[in-house]
């Protein structure tokens, strides 16, 4: 695969700005994105699971992955949030020698809305920990896009191929033969590939994907699918940015060490009341 030469990335950001300055200061849209899990690579391992349950959980879980969202944007703004719907599928549940487990999984890494603003170069998502809101305020994370010549047709638009690999942080946790629960962290390398168009001029895309020169719109990353469906330009109503406001504010960090001390304390809850077992997910990026 080859990267973007200088001259094709020259001419698209050229495009992208005459397509600024053609559409003016008050450009603005939505998006809408399915988003979908393969389940390939997806592990489960408890003690007294069969091969049948380990199946409903992965049809459970796929379920649960299979959601709508819209992404309302403008040049420099957008906020990213799920459709609610009424036929979303309940937890995955699977009982074992040790108990009940239960495995909520989402489409998104948000639970509310989550906000961007690429001038100011912040992000502001509402999440929520262990039944408790939490409004994450940080900047906005940084990736080193690598553009690349390849390009394909998604909808009405031209779409190029932009990838990068980062590093992400998994947490297992073990329970059993008497001892305390056990956690760690291990790491994964993840391979992202996203698909943008310099016809729609703006720097954002799904959930926190960000920073190319078009929209993003679709984005594929380990076993999640994010793919752009409709897109709606300048509509007669407008798009009304509504910046979340709701929890208590936290950067990422902050949220990172509560997730840590909450985990530690539901593991001991768990090995309390539940006796021995064994319960482990691991996925293939």
């Amino acid at each position: 695969m080859k990267k973007r030469n200088s001259k094709t990335f020259i001419m698209t950001l050229m495009a992208l700005f005459m397509t600024v300055s053609l559409f003016g200061q008050n450009f603005q849209g939505e998006a809408t994105y399915q988003t979908s899990m393969k389940m390939k690579n997806m592990q489960f391992k408890m003690e007294g699971m069969t091969p049948q349950m380990e199946e409903q959980i992965k049809a459970q879980m796929q379920k649960q992955a299979q959601k709508e969202y819209t992404l309302k944007f403008n040049l420099t703004e957008s906020v990213w949030k799920e459709v609610e719907s009424l036929e979303g599928g309940g937890p995955a549940a699977a009982s074992g020698a040790g108990g009940n487990v239960v495995i909520r999984i989402g489409g998104s890494g948000t639970n509310g809305s989550l906000y961007k603003n690429t001038a100011d170069q912040r992000v502001l998502e509402e999440t929520e920990l262990f039944s408790k809101p939490f409004l994450i305020d940080d900047e906005l994370e940084t990736r080193e896009w690598e553009l690349t010549d390849e390009s394909k047709q998604i909808g009405n638009y031209s779409a190029y191929k932009a990838i990068y690999s980062t590093v992400r942080e998994r947490k297992t946790m073990t329970f059993g033969d008497g001892e305390e629960g056990e956690m760690k962290t291990i790491s994964d390398t993840v391979r992202v590939e996203a698909w943008y168009t310099p016809e729609i001029p703006v720097s954002q895309g799904p959930d926190d994907y960000w920073g190319l020169p078009g929209l993003i719109l679709e984005v594929k990353s380990g076993n999640m699918t994010y793919l752009c469906t409709k897109v709606v330009l300048n509509p007669e109503g407008g798009v009304n940015i509504k910046v979340p406001s709701k929890g208590k504010r936290v950067n990422r960090e902050e949220l990172s060490a509560i997730r840590e001390e909450k985990t530690q304390e539901m593991m001991k809850n768990f090995k309390n009341g539940k006796g021995n077992s064994t319960f482990r997910i691991s996925s293939g990026g």
